[in-house]
């Protein structure tokens, strides 16, 4: 399964999920949930579009 397209910028986690706590990824260390970049959703949401099974 992808990441969800509005997930954390840097750790991918979904912001209910970050809501509470920071969270540790590297390079980035601590940190709090951060929108992902335009092109980072782009590049998510055609990751979700190639997973799908044909119909």
């Amino acid at each position: 399964m992808t990441t969800s397209p509005n997930a954390c910028r840097h750790c991918g986690i979904e912001r209910r999920d970050h809501a509470l706590a920071q969270r540790w990824k590297e390079p980035v260390g601590w940190h709090q949930w951060a929108p992902p970049t335009q092109e980072q959703i782009k590049a998510r949401m055609l990751a979700r579009r190639a997973e799908r099974k044909p119909r």
